[in-house]
């Protein structure tokens, strides 16, 4: 059978959904597709959702605390989104609780110092 394949051209495909996919993969490729797939109802995400963990990754690895608003924009986002994924941040200039809790007791931890 693998002889055959090499015979098969796009022109012998029938019009529509088959002869898209195998102008754009190739008709060898389209036929290693259907050994794969062949028979079944299948459903082919759109690229952006394929690529949506990769995008993700990316922004957590820029996120500094400050710049939701800028990687939002950068990345086709929401700053909702970023705050999903990387957390709330820290609003310039902010402490934390426990730094100021540490500045307000002695090294002993006995009070104010």
């Amino acid at each position: 059978m693998d002889g055959l394949v090499k015979e098969l051209t796009i022109e012998m495909l029938p019009e529509g959904p088959y002869k898209q996919i195998a102008e754009a993969i190739g008709p060898e490729n389209f036929y290693r597709l259907a050994e794969v797939v062949g028979g079944a109802t299948i459903y082919i995400p759109k690229p952006e959702s394929l690529t949506r963990p990769v995008r993700d990754a990316h922004i957590k690895a820029e996120f500094n605390g400050y710049n939701h608003p800028e990687l939002a924009r950068k990345y086709g986002v929401t700053e909702r989104w970023v705050r999903q994924l990387c957390g709330p941040g820290q609003t310039e200039g902010q402490i934390e609780l426990f730094e100021l809790l540490e500045g307000m007791t002695g090294a002993d931890g006995s009070g104010l110092s």
